[in-house]
């Protein structure tokens, strides 16, 4: 029982650093929809703290293994560009099941823009990506289109 509550506390603190940060939904989902500026410093360190230090880094990007869900819809993997601004996901759902709950859960709409591709009003993309575990990949290159600023 003693050595129990000796590691109780170490347990739950490795517990703890795997789970998602309560401001996690928000953070990342504004980014993906591009309603968020994106600054790969800020999300590569936003990640780092929160999750640790990225599993592989792949396509100009650092990819970190995710356990959780966004918009109702299984993560597989957020990637931030390690020298360009940009910030993405891999997601569990195919492109067509995925676009319902983003729209189901933040009303926003994609439409069409080739065989493989969807895109929002700001700038928002999501791909079919050729993988079975994560068959949608969506992401947002920069920052989006303010129209105040136009």
């Amino acid at each position: 029982m003693k050595k129990l509550m000796l590691t109780l506390p170490f347990l739950l603190l490795s517990l703890s650093a795997s789970a998602e940060p309560g401001h996690f939904t928000d953070v990342i989902g504004s980014a993906l929809l591009c309603r968020d500026q994106i600054s790969s410093v800020y999300f590569n360190d936003y990640m780092t703290n929160n999750f640790g230090k990225s599993e592989f880094s792949s396509g100009g990007a650092s990819w970190w293994k995710i356990n959780g869900k966004l918009f109702n819809s299984k993560l597989e993997y957020i990637f931030v560009g390690e020298n360009d601004d940009f910030i993405g996901a891999t997601f569990a759902d195919a492109p067509d099941k995925l676009i319902a709950k983003i729209k189901s859960a933040t009303g926003m709409s994609y439409r069409q823009d080739g065989a493989d591709k969807w895109v929002t009003p700001t700038y928002g993309i999501i791909i079919k990506y050729n993988d079975n575990a994560a068959p949608s990949k969506m992401f947002c290159i920069g920052s989006p289109l303010i129209p105040s600023m136009i």
